[in-house]
């Protein structure tokens, strides 16, 4: 049992004391009142051992109506009418218990003791969350006049750090250093010494009184940052963390770069390895086009790409507001606001859908783009399950528009973003992403287009990602929901996906399905759970976690590949390429025109059969389509 859990039950036992006493004490207040506080001898001694039993009723009641597992320093109104109903029903129970055995107890006593009951429970709790809060308040405030802090990491970052800190942030103290090179120990900075390795964090808070921690290591490596911030964390102490390199777009190395410990850090793994050069050739002096340029990974694509230098940038998405910041922060990156313009990239961002044929013609006319990345799309299943007509619109018709403008300007290469979704689908989102590759495929055969795919799973942190809303449950004070307790899910990093994207759009020569390693899946409920415990609270018995059942088109494991032994490896470890395979251009075309014509004319339905034949292995789920023929 480890000693949070046992904190846990110590504060549980005693609060069960505290009930006992209260209840003690309200019969004995009772009985006084009654008597005016002159007892009549035996009056109330005599009947201990009774009341001690009807003490034992009232506290079971207190167990089984779980007030014992109620978060009391978050105690409000909604637990005062809780203690209300328990505390009568407790009262009730105690009160037929003298009646059966025929101890007679005043009934003013009886009345009397459950108010009393009431306002000594009531009072307990509220002052237990008054002195909690006080407590809080005590701390934040030591907190704030002096922060004892350790440094993990005693490289040009940490003294970096440390003297910003000693310049500019007097209410900091650092106290030791810690770092893995074991030629720094023993040493010191600035007159601080390094007390040792990652191992060591719990002897040094101990020993030197450490309230808060930054880890400024961002060159090490993700999988050693990990590690670092899996220790850190375990403290229970607040952390601060210096981003990696690959989230910065400058290498700015300064205590406004500090943010908290987040699950990504928890999660990643080792650092992608790129070769830079070939992506360089790939970008550099390109004319680029991103769709879908305002969401979590055309916007990351944005930032990765920016940094190889190309001729222009031009950014597609119908939502302003997204496209607005996101020019903004290019903007600050290549020193156009206040300061010398540090490259000659340019970039042009251009409101627009991938469904009007006519507007992505134009801006084909008017940029004359070389490589485009395709990252525009409807992404959310379950959306996607309500309104099939709309995701085949943006997803397939919006791509079939993108490729053909491809063709028709004489476009070098088109990357398509895919989704492990759209192997062996049991979604219409998925099914209409697997359409996209088939259309990948058939295009590629008859054109001078290098037309490729890249396929992933899910990224930490994106806008359609659970992260973003285990987050706000938490901050709401749950329930954190999760469909199902084994459902579990590929992740990565967003910068470590879009530069494999860049990566594998550099090596492909027209035609392949790139699969990006997306490591190990892991567990949704084991994700939550490790949330749950960055955010200070225990999982199930301080923040409850509720199984709410597969959403529509929700599989429980997501697969990769069609084949997984038919990968071939390419010359970086973390991407495979799936066998090729050859799509008949007229069936394709047969197929669309049927597709196109049920979903402007039929029914819901009859666009979900026309997906079926077109992807047999589409299998769609019976709760949202009905009277469709599901596969054996």
């Amino acid at each position: 049992m480890n000693s949070k859990r046992k904190e846990q039950i110590s504060k549980v036992m005693l609060l069960m004391v505290c009930d006992l006493i209260v209840f003690f004490m309200s019969y004995y207040f009772a009985f006084l009142l009654r008597y005016n506080f002159a007892l009549p001898q035996g009056a109330f001694w005599n009947l201990e051992i009774f009341i001690g039993i009807a003490i034992l009723i009232k506290i079971i009641v207190f167990i089984f109506t779980k007030m014992y597992n109620t978060l009391w320093r978050y105690a409000s109104i909604e637990e005062i009418f809780q203690i209300l109903l328990v505390v009568l029903i407790a009262n009730v129970l105690a009160n037929v218990f003298f009646m059966v055995f025929n101890i007679k107890i005043p009934g003013s006593v009886m009345v009397l003791t459950t108010m009393i009951d009431f306002i000594f429970v009531g009072g307990l709790r509220i002052f237990c969350r008054a002195i909690r809060r006080m407590s809080l308040h005590l701390n934040k405030t030591r907190r704030q006049s002096i922060e004892r802090t350790l440094i993990f990491g005693a490289g040009e970052a940490g003294v970096k750090i440390l003297k910003e800190l000693l310049v500019s942030y007097k209410h900091y103290k650092v106290v030791a250093f810690l770092d893995d090179d074991p030629y720094k120990k023993g040493k010191q900075l600035n007159g601080i010494p390094i007390l040792g390795g990652r191992n060591c964090f719990k002897k040094v808070i101990e020993k030197k009184d450490v309230n808060f921690i930054i880890i400024a290591c961002p060159s090490i490596g993700n999988k050693n940052i990990k590690a670092v911030a899996e220790l850190a964390n375990a403290t229970g102490i607040p952390v601060k963390i210096l981003p990696n390199f690959s989230e910065i777009l400058r290498y700015d190395v300064s205590l406004s770069r500090l943010r908290n410990l987040q699950i990504e850090d928890l999660l990643n793994r080792d650092e992608v390895v790129l070769d830079k050069n070939k992506i360089s050739s790939f970008i550099k002096d390109k004319v680029i086009m991103i769709t879908g340029g305002g969401g979590s990974i055309g916007s990351e694509l944005c930032r990765q790409i920016i940094r190889y230098n190309p001729k222009k940038i031009i950014i597609v998405d119908i939502y302003e507001n997204s496209l607005y910041h996101l020019e903004l922060e290019l903007e600050r990156f290549l020193g156009k606001r206040g300061k010398k313009i540090q490259c000659n990239t340019t970039v042009n961002l251009e409101i627009g859908s991938v469904r009007d044929r006519t507007r992505i013609n134009d801006l084909f006319e008017a940029y004359k783009p070389q490589v485009i990345f395709h990252a525009a799309a409807h992404k959310h299943v379950p959306m996607m399950e309500k309104t099939p007509k709309e995701a085949v619109k943006n997803n397939i018709f919006g791509t079939k528009n993108l490729l053909d403008a491809c063709v028709y300007h004489n476009v070098e290469k088109f990357v398509q973003i895919s989704t492990d979704k759209a192997v062996k689908p049991t979604n219409v989102m998925g099914t209409t992403k697997r359409v996209c590759e088939m259309l990948i495929q058939t295009y590629n055969q008859t054109n001078n287009t290098d037309f490729v795919a890249v396929r992933f799973g899910n990224v930490l942190g994106s806008n359609g990602s659970v992260i973003p809303i285990f987050k706000k449950q938490i901050a709401q004070g749950g329930p954190v929901t999760v469909t199902d307790k084994n459902i579990e899910r590929f992740f990565m990093t967003i910068p470590e996906a879009t530069q494999l994207v860049l990566q594998a759009g550099s090596m492909a020569k027209g035609g392949e399905i790139f699969v990006l390693d997306m490591g190990e899946p892991v567990k949704i409920v084991e994700l939550a759970e490790k949330m749950i415990k960055l955010s200070g609270f225990e999982p199930y018995s301080e923040m409850p976690i509720v199984f709410t059942g597969l959403r529509p088109g929700e599989k429980l494991c997501e697969e990769l590949s069609y084949d997984v032994k038919g990968f071939d490896p390419t010359r970086h470890k973390d991407i495979f390429v799936e066998s090729i395979m050859h799509f008949e251009k007229r069936w394709m075309e047969d197929q669309l025109a049927e597709l196109r014509k049920v979903t402007n004319t039929g029914k819901d339905n009859d666009v979900i059969l026309q997906l079926q034949v077109m992807v047999p292995d589409f299998t769609p789920d019976c709760r949202t389509i009905k009277n469709i023929p599901r596969k054996d």
